[in-house]
Protein backbone atom coordinates (compact mmCIF):
# COMPACT_ATOMS: atom_id res chain seq x y z
CA UNK A 1 0.00 0.00 0.00
CA UNK A 2 1.11 3.23 -0.85
CA UNK A 3 -0.73 5.06 2.38
CA UNK A 4 2.95 4.01 4.68
CA UNK A 5 5.46 5.01 2.50
CA UNK A 6 3.73 8.45 1.76
CA UNK A 7 3.29 8.43 5.91
CA UNK A 8 7.16 7.69 6.32
CA UNK A 9 7.45 10.52 3.59
CA UNK A 10 6.01 13.48 5.25
CA UNK A 11 6.00 12.69 8.79
CA UNK A 12 9.00 10.94 9.67
CA UNK A 13 7.53 7.39 10.37
CA UNK A 14 4.96 5.20 9.49
CA UNK A 15 0.97 5.19 10.12
CA UNK A 16 0.76 2.82 13.14
CA UNK A 17 4.81 3.21 14.79
CA UNK A 18 4.97 2.07 18.22
CA UNK A 19 7.53 1.22 20.97
CA UNK A 20 6.36 -2.08 21.58
CA UNK A 21 4.92 -5.34 19.43
CA UNK A 22 2.08 -5.09 21.80
CA UNK A 23 1.44 -1.47 21.10
CA UNK A 24 1.32 -1.87 17.40
CA UNK A 25 -1.16 -5.02 17.65
CA UNK A 26 -3.43 -2.81 19.38
CA UNK A 27 -2.95 0.80 16.88
CA UNK A 28 -3.28 -2.23 13.68
CA UNK A 29 -6.26 -3.84 15.73
CA UNK A 30 -8.02 -0.95 16.69
CA UNK A 31 -11.48 0.32 14.68
CA UNK A 32 -10.52 4.45 15.79
CA UNK A 33 -9.98 6.55 12.20
CA UNK A 34 -5.73 6.75 12.24
CA UNK A 35 -4.96 10.22 13.41
CA UNK A 36 -2.07 12.04 11.14
CA UNK A 37 -0.13 14.59 12.78
CA UNK A 38 -0.98 17.95 13.32
CA UNK A 39 2.62 18.96 11.81
CA UNK A 40 3.81 19.77 9.30
CA UNK A 41 1.72 21.58 7.59
CA UNK A 42 0.09 19.84 4.76
CA UNK A 43 -2.26 21.11 1.78
CA UNK A 44 -5.85 20.07 2.52
CA UNK A 45 -5.93 17.61 -0.84
CA UNK A 46 -2.89 15.75 1.04
CA UNK A 47 -4.62 15.25 4.20
CA UNK A 48 -7.94 14.26 2.75
CA UNK A 49 -5.66 11.70 0.52
CA UNK A 50 -4.00 9.89 3.50
CA UNK A 51 -7.19 9.86 5.16
CA UNK A 52 -8.94 7.65 2.25
CA UNK A 53 -5.73 5.35 2.17
CA UNK A 54 -5.62 4.82 5.53
CA UNK A 55 -9.29 4.09 6.02
CA UNK A 56 -9.47 1.38 8.22
CA UNK A 57 -12.64 -0.20 6.22
CA UNK A 58 -11.48 -2.14 2.69
CA UNK A 59 -14.90 -1.52 1.22
CA UNK A 60 -14.57 2.28 1.91
CA UNK A 61 -10.68 2.98 1.02
CA UNK A 62 -10.07 4.67 -1.98
CA UNK A 63 -10.27 2.57 -5.16
CA UNK A 64 -7.44 2.76 -7.62
CA UNK A 65 -9.22 4.69 -10.26
CA UNK A 66 -10.01 7.42 -7.51
CA UNK A 67 -6.88 7.83 -6.42
CA UNK A 68 -5.23 8.29 -10.01
CA UNK A 69 -8.29 11.23 -9.98
CA UNK A 70 -7.19 12.92 -7.23
CA UNK A 71 -6.57 16.34 -7.01
CA UNK A 72 -3.52 15.81 -4.75
CA UNK A 73 -2.04 13.39 -7.37
CA UNK A 74 -3.21 15.71 -10.47
CA UNK A 75 -2.94 14.00 -13.33
CA UNK A 76 -4.27 16.48 -15.03
CA UNK A 77 -1.11 18.77 -14.87
CA UNK A 78 1.38 16.36 -15.97
CA UNK A 79 3.63 17.14 -18.89
CA UNK A 80 2.12 16.61 -22.44
CA UNK A 81 1.65 17.36 -25.61
CA UNK A 82 -1.74 19.30 -24.89
CA UNK A 83 0.11 21.27 -22.23
CA UNK A 84 0.65 24.26 -23.99
CA UNK A 85 -2.35 24.76 -25.89
CA UNK A 86 -5.01 24.10 -22.47
CA UNK A 87 -2.37 26.57 -21.12
CA UNK A 88 -3.08 29.34 -24.45
CA UNK A 89 -6.56 28.35 -23.94
CA UNK A 90 -6.56 30.06 -20.48
CA UNK A 91 -4.54 32.66 -20.86
CA UNK A 92 -6.90 33.85 -23.72
CA UNK A 93 -10.11 33.59 -21.60
CA UNK A 94 -7.35 35.64 -18.97
CA UNK A 95 -6.59 38.45 -21.21
CA UNK A 96 -10.56 38.89 -22.70
CA UNK A 97 -11.43 39.13 -18.73
CA UNK A 98 -8.34 41.74 -17.83
CA UNK A 99 -9.32 43.81 -20.61
CA UNK A 100 -12.75 43.89 -19.50
CA UNK A 101 -11.71 45.04 -15.92
CA UNK A 102 -12.79 41.64 -14.43
CA UNK A 103 -9.75 41.67 -12.53
CA UNK A 104 -10.35 39.05 -9.61
CA UNK A 105 -11.40 36.56 -12.87
CA UNK A 106 -8.89 37.34 -15.00
CA UNK A 107 -5.93 36.67 -12.10
CA UNK A 108 -8.24 33.62 -11.04
CA UNK A 109 -7.73 31.95 -14.80
CA UNK A 110 -3.75 33.47 -15.51
CA UNK A 111 -3.39 31.15 -11.85
CA UNK A 112 -5.17 28.23 -14.02
CA UNK A 113 -2.92 28.65 -16.47
CA UNK A 114 0.25 28.87 -15.12
CA UNK A 115 -0.43 25.53 -14.03
CA UNK A 116 -0.39 24.34 -17.75
CA UNK A 117 2.68 26.53 -18.82
CA UNK A 118 5.18 24.78 -15.85
CA UNK A 119 4.35 21.41 -17.48
CA UNK A 120 4.64 22.58 -21.09
CA UNK A 121 8.22 24.29 -20.26
CA UNK A 122 9.31 20.84 -18.83
CA UNK A 123 7.67 18.69 -22.41
CA UNK A 124 9.40 21.04 -24.62
CA UNK A 125 12.04 19.89 -26.19
CA UNK A 126 13.08 22.64 -28.97
CA UNK A 127 15.07 25.46 -27.59
CA UNK A 128 14.40 28.38 -28.77
CA UNK A 129 10.52 27.33 -28.37
CA UNK A 130 11.15 26.76 -25.05
CA UNK A 131 12.29 30.27 -24.33
CA UNK A 132 9.84 31.76 -26.29
CA UNK A 133 7.26 30.09 -23.80
CA UNK A 134 9.58 30.94 -21.03
CA UNK A 135 9.30 35.05 -21.96
CA UNK A 136 5.37 34.78 -22.37
CA UNK A 137 5.13 33.09 -18.92
CA UNK A 138 7.50 36.23 -17.34
CA UNK A 139 4.98 38.64 -19.31
CA UNK A 140 1.51 36.59 -17.95
CA UNK A 141 3.09 36.62 -13.70
CA UNK A 142 4.10 40.04 -14.47
CA UNK A 143 0.48 41.11 -15.38
CA UNK A 144 -0.63 38.82 -12.36
CA UNK A 145 1.04 40.52 -10.23
CA UNK A 146 -0.37 43.66 -10.93
CA UNK A 147 -3.88 42.34 -10.58
CA UNK A 148 -2.92 40.71 -7.62
CA UNK A 149 -2.06 43.82 -6.20
CA UNK A 150 -5.61 45.16 -7.12
CA UNK A 151 -7.02 42.59 -6.01
CA UNK A 152 -5.71 42.53 -2.26
CA UNK A 153 -6.41 46.06 -1.94
CA UNK A 154 -10.11 45.43 -2.92
CA UNK A 155 -9.90 42.70 -0.55
CA UNK A 156 -8.65 44.38 2.61
CA UNK A 157 -10.96 46.89 2.13
CA UNK A 158 -13.95 44.43 2.14
CA UNK A 159 -12.74 42.91 5.25
CA UNK A 160 -12.04 46.79 6.93
CA UNK A 161 -15.66 47.14 5.91
CA UNK A 162 -16.87 44.30 8.20
CA UNK A 163 -20.15 42.43 7.76
CA UNK A 164 -23.77 43.77 9.42
CA UNK A 165 -24.88 40.30 8.20
CA UNK A 166 -22.52 38.79 9.97
CA UNK A 167 -22.86 39.84 13.42
CA UNK A 168 -26.72 39.63 13.50
CA UNK A 169 -26.19 35.90 12.38
CA UNK A 170 -23.82 35.51 15.72
CA UNK A 171 -26.39 37.28 17.57
CA UNK A 172 -29.18 35.23 16.70
CA UNK A 173 -26.39 32.00 16.82
CA UNK A 174 -26.29 32.71 20.97
CA UNK A 175 -28.29 29.64 21.50
CA UNK A 176 -26.37 27.00 19.38
CA UNK A 177 -22.89 26.67 20.80
CA UNK A 178 -21.87 24.78 17.95
CA UNK A 179 -22.82 27.55 15.40
CA UNK A 180 -21.06 29.99 17.77
CA UNK A 181 -17.86 27.87 17.67
CA UNK A 182 -17.35 27.49 14.08
CA UNK A 183 -18.49 31.28 13.40
CA UNK A 184 -15.68 31.86 15.99
CA UNK A 185 -13.15 30.02 13.55
CA UNK A 186 -14.78 31.67 10.61
CA UNK A 187 -13.81 34.89 12.14
CA UNK A 188 -10.05 34.53 13.37
CA UNK A 189 -9.72 33.21 9.73
CA UNK A 190 -11.01 36.35 8.28
CA UNK A 191 -8.66 38.37 11.31
CA UNK A 192 -5.67 36.11 9.99
CA UNK A 193 -5.91 36.92 6.19
CA UNK A 194 -6.37 40.56 7.40
CA UNK A 195 -3.38 40.53 9.22
CA UNK A 196 -1.83 38.89 6.06
CA UNK A 197 1.10 36.66 7.52
CA UNK A 198 0.28 32.80 6.37
CA UNK A 199 -2.03 31.92 3.77
CA UNK A 200 -1.74 28.07 4.75
CA UNK A 201 -2.94 28.51 8.03
CA UNK A 202 -5.62 30.89 7.20
CA UNK A 203 -6.97 28.77 4.31
CA UNK A 204 -7.02 25.93 6.96
CA UNK A 205 -9.24 28.07 9.20
CA UNK A 206 -11.67 28.75 6.39
CA UNK A 207 -11.42 24.78 5.32
CA UNK A 208 -12.60 24.10 9.26
CA UNK A 209 -15.00 26.23 9.21
CA UNK A 210 -17.25 25.19 6.60
CA UNK A 211 -16.71 21.50 6.69
CA UNK A 212 -18.89 22.71 10.23
CA UNK A 213 -20.92 25.40 8.59
CA UNK A 214 -22.01 22.99 5.72
CA UNK A 215 -23.16 20.28 8.15
CA UNK A 216 -25.02 22.96 10.33
CA UNK A 217 -26.88 24.42 7.37
CA UNK A 218 -27.77 20.79 6.56
CA UNK A 219 -29.91 20.33 9.60
CA UNK A 220 -30.98 24.23 10.11
CA UNK A 221 -34.71 24.59 9.63
CA UNK A 222 -35.91 27.35 7.18
CA UNK A 223 -36.09 30.99 8.54
CA UNK A 224 -34.10 33.98 8.74
CA UNK A 225 -31.02 32.35 10.68
CA UNK A 226 -30.72 29.67 7.74
CA UNK A 227 -30.60 32.63 4.82
CA UNK A 228 -27.51 34.70 6.70
CA UNK A 229 -25.95 31.19 7.48
CA UNK A 230 -25.96 29.73 3.07
CA UNK A 231 -24.84 33.44 2.22
CA UNK A 232 -21.83 33.50 5.39
CA UNK A 233 -21.03 30.15 3.73
CA UNK A 234 -21.21 31.85 0.46
CA UNK A 235 -19.07 34.25 1.39
CA UNK A 236 -16.38 31.94 3.20
CA UNK A 237 -16.28 29.66 0.21
CA UNK A 238 -15.33 33.01 -2.11
CA UNK A 239 -12.53 34.09 0.23
CA UNK A 240 -10.95 29.88 0.66
CA UNK A 241 -11.13 30.09 -3.15
CA UNK A 242 -9.43 33.59 -3.13
CA UNK A 243 -6.66 32.41 -0.72
CA UNK A 244 -6.05 29.35 -3.04
CA UNK A 245 -5.57 31.59 -5.83
CA UNK A 246 -2.61 33.94 -4.15
CA UNK A 247 -0.75 30.30 -2.91
CA UNK A 248 -1.12 29.25 -6.25
CA UNK A 249 0.11 32.38 -7.81
CA UNK A 250 3.16 32.25 -5.48
CA UNK A 251 4.27 29.04 -6.02
CA UNK A 252 4.13 30.35 -10.27
CA UNK A 253 6.89 33.14 -8.82
CA UNK A 254 9.77 30.79 -8.87
CA UNK A 255 9.23 30.21 -13.18
CA UNK A 256 8.32 33.77 -13.62
CA UNK A 257 11.54 35.35 -11.77
CA UNK A 258 13.97 33.41 -14.32
CA UNK A 259 11.41 34.63 -17.01
CA UNK A 260 10.83 38.01 -16.46
CA UNK A 261 14.73 38.77 -17.28
CA UNK A 262 14.33 36.93 -21.02
CA UNK A 263 13.38 38.80 -24.04
CA UNK A 264 10.01 38.41 -24.94
CA UNK A 265 9.88 37.23 -28.72
CA UNK A 266 6.99 37.11 -30.30
CA UNK A 267 4.76 34.47 -31.86
CA UNK A 268 1.43 33.01 -31.16
CA UNK A 269 0.62 34.24 -27.90
CA UNK A 270 -1.80 36.52 -26.90
CA UNK A 271 -0.19 39.75 -25.50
Amino acid sequence: SISTPLTEALFGKPPFASRSFAELEEKIRSDRAVELPSRPQLSPECRDLLGQLLERDPLKRISFEHFFAHPFVDMEHVPGPESLSKATDLVVEAVKKDQEGDASTALSLYCKALEYFVPALRYESDARRKEAIRAKVGQYISRAEELKALVTSSNKNLLQQGNPARELLKEMAKDKPRLCAALEVASAAIAKEEEGKDDADTLELYQQSLGELLLLLAAEPAGRRRELLHAEIQTLMGRAEYLKDQMKMREAQSLGKAALAEPVRSGEFPS
